[in-house]
């Protein structure tokens, strides 16, 4: 009996189907893409730049897929748009000033078949940082610009695990 309840646990937990994010395929087979500069809907500047490079970064790590670097070559596109971008304090000290400021950036992106632009994947990533509020202006312009990059890069991140994971 007591090898009957191993022999159950061990197939329960070799059949649980877990597997690690990020290692799956791009829908329909996808191996070749390009991605352009994301569109920034925002108020804050250069928040595309930021995002778009950070995809690039994460998507080139990725073995399955190659980026390439015009159309012509690519297989499929992704494109995004960042939607908004904001920044509010979440936290205060004993004197009521700001001691932490949270950022928080929403992206919708579509991934689409370049022969007939048909729609692959389509989906919304949203993330967020909490960062140290500074009494220096460009101190605190520079904790906020970390958390641009960071949220990015988490972004960036969760569209690749999406995409290949179909999450």
């Amino acid at each position: 009996m007591r090898n009957l309840a191993l022999l159950l646990l061990l197939f329960c937990l070799v059949g649980c189907g877990y597997n690690f994010p990020g290692k799956g395929d791009l829908p329909a087979g996808v191996s070749r893409i390009y991605v352009p500069l994301f569109s920034n809907r925002s108020a804050e500047p250069l928040l595309e730049n930021r995002l778009s490079s950070a995809v690039s970064e994460v998507f080139a790590r990725n073995n399955r897929i190659t980026l390439v670097e015009n159309r012509d070559q690519a297989e499929a596109i992704l494109e995004g748009d960042i939607r908004s971008y904001s920044t509010r304090a979440v936290a205060y000290d004993s004197n009521d000033d700001i001691s932490e400021y949270r950022s928080q950036m929403l992206v919708d992106a579509r991934l689409l078949q370049v022969t007939d632009g048909r729609l692959l994947w389509q989906g919304n990533v949203s993330w967020d940082d909490e960062y140290a509020a500074a009494d220096d202006k460009a101190l605190q312009e520079d904790l906020e610009q970390d958390a641009i990059d960071e949220i990015s890069l988490r972004i960036a991140e969760e569209l690749l695990y999406r995409l290949v994971d179909d999450f």
